[in-house]
């Protein structure tokens, strides 16, 4: 923008000065035509004074409207009634002077118009009315000392304030229309302005969001870039693929530019796993918007749209061929105003953690074996010492040989039980199924648990009915998880507490439920209580015994029948587990078996 020149500056000032005018200003055209028709009137005879007291009253009364006029200049009092009283008071100097240089037959009646307009501009139409009065006033001053002699000469008088009156209407009119316009103009001008104001607000808001949106998408691509140990994958609702990140791309083995050319995402996944996705996720998308999607992945899109996510494990197949064991976070991608778009994937390589895990499993595997050998023949040979007729063992060695036989058998338990939960992490879990009375196996169970019980000083109870309950299970395993889940609840309850061994027929089949009223486990924990080697906070805070296997083991034992598990418990209240079976035959009369503390 160039800048203001003088010319400019001095045009400016110039607009200024005359935008708002001052009292002084509005006052010096009357001082000025005052001053210059006296000094005329004084020059030349033909208009000489007729009375020059008036005249000389006159001119006194406009000089000290203007004396007047310049204070209120320089105190910038630009409005009010002391303003106007100026033009009032020259009007009636103008009168005089006029009464003082002819009378009516002056030549400086005219000079009244001067502030006639001055006064008539002011805002009100009752000015307009001190206008009609001031000059009659003016206009009549000769008629006071020398009274006219014919009705012409008082009809002039009284005619000519009328004339101003109606001059003095129009220009009040006029004023109040260009105010009006004036005050138009203002808001306009303000509206524009502050229309303006909003605008360059705006665009400076715009600016910021500018800046702050590409931060954000420059985050957003730095993020998605660094992004490389997971596969993050998006596509339509029609399976194509819509992104595709530099972990996709390590995982998968295909470029961007090459997997936004039309590829579906069931490319990726092998047809085993489709097959199972079909099974077990019955429905799927509407076949006019996917046809050619496969039918596992339009029912696993199916399962996300209902339950808005999916996680699990599914073998994902390489551009190569390769099948990868990986883990899959499935969610709905939906626009700014929420209508969903297509589908997020999250794919997670899990080729090192399964690795980890079996060989892990093999380590457990052999050095349970190369323990189990040992401790068999120890034991084997601590019987040998108890049952020597030949070298009968005192007391105190039998003692010691007890001892040494427990913590051997102890031993011996873990060994197992490693082994076993070696076996359902391999998947290599055999069972050997038989129609067995399972309320045979609970009552079984709690009499087997008495003694552990009435040695804590727990009341140990069994609900379940008079006669067999069928089921086609392995006495054993089920026998096994009975009494794991018996001995935590025993370890887990104080002295003269109780534990609940209870069967009951359910729709579909029978649950075996074991209620104590124990410690209890937080709230926040009991999602980890099946993971092997877990264990709870109140079980380590109680100094309480285990390794953490039996709980995965019970669990494993029931999933292997086909059944399911879950527990409820409170802290301060107590657990229950409880697990379902598949039905059997069904038997009413319900008795009660207990074992004394």
């Amino acid at each position: 923008m160039n800048a203001a020149t003088p010319l400019d500056r001095a045009e400016n000032r110039w607009y200024r000065l005359f935008d708002n005018p001052s009292p002084l200003l509005k006052q010096a055209p009357t001082a000025i035509a005052i001053a210059v028709a006296a000094i005329v009137a004084w020059l030349n005879p033909d208009l000489a004074f007729t009375q020059g007291l008036a005249a000389l009253g006159g001119i006194s009364l406009v000089l000290i409207a203007t004396l007047h006029a310049a204070v209120l200049s320089a105190l910038r009092v630009y409005d009010g009634w002391v303003v106007l009283i100026i033009p009032m008071v020259d009007i009636l100097g103008v009168g005089m002077f006029r009464a003082g240089t002819g009378g009516a037959g002056s030549l400086f009646s005219s000079l009244v118009l001067l502030p006639v307009v001055w006064l008539a501009a002011a805002p009100g139409i009752r000015y307009v009315f001190v206008v009609a009065g001031f000059t009659a006033v003016a206009l009549l001053m000769p008629y006071f000392t020398s009274p006219p002699d014919t009705t012409v000469e008082w009809l002039r008088g009284v005619i000519a304030p009328l004339v101003f009156a109606a001059m003095a209407a129009v220009i009040n009119e006029l004023s109040r229309q260009q105010r009006i316009r004036a005050e138009q103009a203002e808001r306009l001008v303000a509206d524009r302005t502050a229309a303006l104001s909003d605008n360059v607000a705006m665009l400076v808001q715009l600016r910021e969001k500018e800046l702050q949106n590409q931060a954000l998408v420059d985050s957003y691509e730095g993020l998605w870039s660094s992004i490389t140990a997971q596969a993050v994958i998006g596509t339509d609702r029609a399976g194509r693929i819509t992104a595709w990140n530099p972990g996709a791309e390590r995982l998968l083995g295909i470029t961007y530019a090459e997997a936004v050319q039309a590829v579906r995402v069931d490319r990726f996944f092998p047809d085993s796993v489709l097959t199972v996705l079909a099974q077990d996720c019955p429905g799927g998308a509407d076949p006019r918007e996917s046809p050619e999607l496969a039918q596992g992945v339009k029912a696993l899109f199916a399962r996300v749209d209902a339950e808005q996510m999916f996680d699990g494990d599914l073998s994902v197949t390489t551009a190569g061929g390769t099948t990868v064991p990986a883990r899959v976070t499935i969610t709905p991608h939906n626009d700014a105003d929420g209508a969903q778009q297509g589908y997020l994937f999250v794919v997670t390589d899990e080729s090192r953690a399964v690795e980890v895990a079996r060989m892990k499993d093999e380590f457990v595997g052999m050095i349970s074996h190369e323990l189990r050998t040992p401790l068999s023949a120890i034991i084997g040979f601590l019987d040998l010492l108890q049952n020597d007729p030949g070298q009968p063992l005192t007391d105190e060695q039998e003692e010691f040989v007890g001892i040494i036989e427990r913590n051997a058998q102890r031993l011996l338990n873990l060994v197992g039980d490693l082994l076993f939960s070696a076996q359902v992490e391999s998947g290599r879990f055999p069972l050997d199924r038989a129609d067995t009375d399972v309320a045979e196996l609970v009552r079984s169970a709690v009499v087997s648990a008495g003694p552990h019980a009435l040695r804590e000083g727990i009341a140990l109870t069994a609900d379940v009915p008079i006669g067999p309950v069928r089921a086609l299970v392995d006495p054993g395993r089920i026998g096994q998880a009975l009494d794991n889940l018996l001995s935590n609840a025993i370890k887990f309850t104080s002295t003269g507490g109780s534990v609940t061994a209870r069967l009951v027929l359910v729709d579909g089949g029978v649950q075996i439920s074991v209620r104590d009223t124990g410690v209890g486990i937080p709230k926040d924990e009991q999602g980890m209580l099946f993971t092997r080697f877990f264990r709870a906070s109140t079980a380590t805070q109680n100094a309480v015994p285990g390794v953490g296997l039996g709980l995965t083991i019970t669990r494993a034992i029931v999933i292997a029948h086909g059944g399911a598990m879950d527990v409820e418990s409170e802290e301060g209240v107590g657990t229950e587990f409880r697990f379902t079976l598949p039905a059997a035959p069904r038997t009413e009369v319900l008795t009660t078996l207990s074992i004394p503390k």
